[in-house]
């Protein structure tokens, strides 16, 4: 199914996949013909499901594998995972790379893991067992808190980039303090899932978080890279155990598998490993993912660029440079699709959505409101909603009104960057939903940008392998940018009546706001 990778299937277990893929192998990486027995494991923990890629020293893909994750928790503003099953998942990954490195000859020169940012728990430090479920990032059981320091939103923004939103660890943290008994042992650390895996899969005695995921606690400084005390005193969480900060790219352990024993080189927030897997290491190099959620991303360098309703943080970091970038989140792209299929009984299977997007005639439009929405509008708890239908319309003009809502969210986001001065040439785009020709088509027009679509799926996992590398030393930032970079451009057309739909969106979007806040 096309979009899998992204929407909550069943637990089984899929079979992974040898891929010969010589045509991704570049001179650039290294010099001559020759092909080394060299390879980076690349782990990526998303919502649904993990991937492990094994990408060889000269950049060919070895081995992608793939285990879905059983679907989260949800009950009303909570959503929970479990976390020794995302740890297994994650274990697992790991010794199926490392054997199939093993049996082919290969050294495996370290690994990378890239993991979903703000979902957060509590653990012991000494046992590394946990002692909560995993918050999702979708959680908001903390809303009400945040609307309790509302007016503190402008003292965040400036010292995180990020906007007040119970989406980030901060207002998590604050729940998991006041509701589990287990928060006031002096051995319970609160900590990102990535700080969790990375002492459950080292053994290291102590946690440790990246930069770039303890950027999405809403608590790190993120010009100075270091934990911010009067944020701790304003979410109200004096006292607790938070894990040590370090670089992106650090040494963070050994990992010991069964078939051998590799460092693990580098550890980063999954939307960050997505940008590396696309090759957007240069300042103004821009790239959007369509996940769970959809992510449109621009590298601005070495500078932090705050933008009000957008999310500024940290890209990469290592002992001697660090790279930012400004993010603009929508909360449902797979998630809204899987509403259509499993709860609205629209289509049985995804590979029907683009051909459905291509047959619609009617002018429906269709807002999502699902996990919120996302920036640059930060709104929670809001309706979704349908206009636009009549005698004639049909299925196929819901699903393409769902799926041109997802772009249009993407063009509020790039809207609001241009408006700050921020704006790529093009972008390169990945993702299960990247498989829609209509909807790549169609972003690009709205954008009017070139849209050139990933080769891989799998970018973040492939960007947390390259990461790793360059931390190794194998590759440079521009190495990595020949690598990930490829595909023929989509460029985009004058949509007169995508255009027009665009801006009945946006006023079915005010409409939506203003009825769900009617008594």
């Amino acid at each position: 199914m096309l979009l899998s990778t992204f929407l909550y299937l069943t637990s089984e277990v899929r079979a992974c996949k040898l891929i010969d893929r010589t045509a991704l192998v570049l001179p650039l990486l290294h010099k001559g013909s020759h092909m080394t027995k060299e390879c980076f494991i690349g782990i990526d923990l998303g919502s649904s499901s993990t991937k492990a890629l094994v990408i060889g020293a000269e950049g060919q893909e070895l081995l992608s594998t793939r285990r879905d994750l059983a679907p989260p928790l949800r009950k009303n503003d909570r959503v929970e995972q479990d976390a020794a099953e995302l740890a297994q998942s994650v274990q697992a990954a790991l010794e199926e790379s490392a054997h199939f490195a093993a049996s082919t000859g290969h050294t495996v020169l370290g690994v990378g893991l890239s993991c979903q940012r703000s979902s957060c728990l509590i653990w012991n430090e000494s046992t590394g067992a946990p002692l909560s479920p995993v918050l999702s990032w979708r959680d908001t059981r903390g809303a009400e808190f945040i609307n309790r320091i509302a007016e503190q939103g402008p003292r965040i923004f400036e010292a995180t980039g990020l906007p007040l939103t119970p989406y980030y660890s901060a207002s998590k943290f604050r729940w998991l303090k006041e509701n589990i008994r287990a928060a006031e042992e002096k051995t319970t650390v609160f900590g990102t899932l990535s700080s969790f895996l990375t002492q459950r899969l080292t053994g290291s005695p102590h946690a440790v978080i990246d930069h770039a995921n303890a950027a999405r606690t809403q608590l790190m400084n993120a010009r100075s890279l270091a934990w911010d005390q009067d944020l701790i005193a304003l979410f109200e969480l004096s006292g607790i155990r938070l894990p040590e900060l370090t670089p992106t790219c650090s040494r963070f352990g050994t990992i010991h598998t069964r078939s051998g024993a590799f460092p693990l080189l580098a550890c980063i927030g999954d939307q960050q490993a997505a940008l590396l897997g696309l090759g957007v290491v240069r300042k103004n190099d821009g790239g959007i993912n369509y996940g769970t959620g959809g992510f449109l991303l621009v590298n601005t360098g070495a500078e932090l660029v705050p933008v009000k309703g957008l999310m500024a943080s940290l890209h990469y970091s290592s002992d001697h440079e660090r790279s930012y970038l400004l993010e603009g989140s929508v909360n449902a792209a797979g998630d809204a699709l899987e509403w259509l299929r499993a709860r609205l009984g629209l289509f049985e299977e995804y590979a029907e959505v683009d051909d459905l997007c291509w047959r619609a005639v009617g002018e429906a439009v269709v807002f999502i409101g699902l996990n919120g929405t996302g920036s640059p509008h930060w709104e929670t708890g809001i309706s979704s909603a349908l206009h636009g239908l009549t005698a004639d319309s049909c299925v196929a003009d819901v699903v393409r009104g769902t799926i041109e809502g997802i772009a249009f969210f993407m063009k509020d986001i790039a809207e609001a960057m241009r408006s700050s001065g921020v704006e790529p040439a093009s972008y390169v785009v990945s993702g299960g939903l990247s498989q829609l020709s209509y909807l790549v088509q169609f972003q690009a027009d709205l954008l009017g940008k070139d849209l050139i679509v990933s080769a891989g799926q799998e970018v973040s996992a492939l960007g947390a392998a390259l990461l790793a590398g360059l931390e190794h030393g194998s590759w440079t930032p521009e190495r990595i940018r020949a690598l990930a970079r490829g595909g023929e451009p989509v460029a985009g057309e004058r949509n007169p009546g995508g255009e027009k739909r665009y801006r009945r969106w946006k006023e079915l979007h005010r409409i939506t706001r203003e009825l769900d806040r009617m008594p």
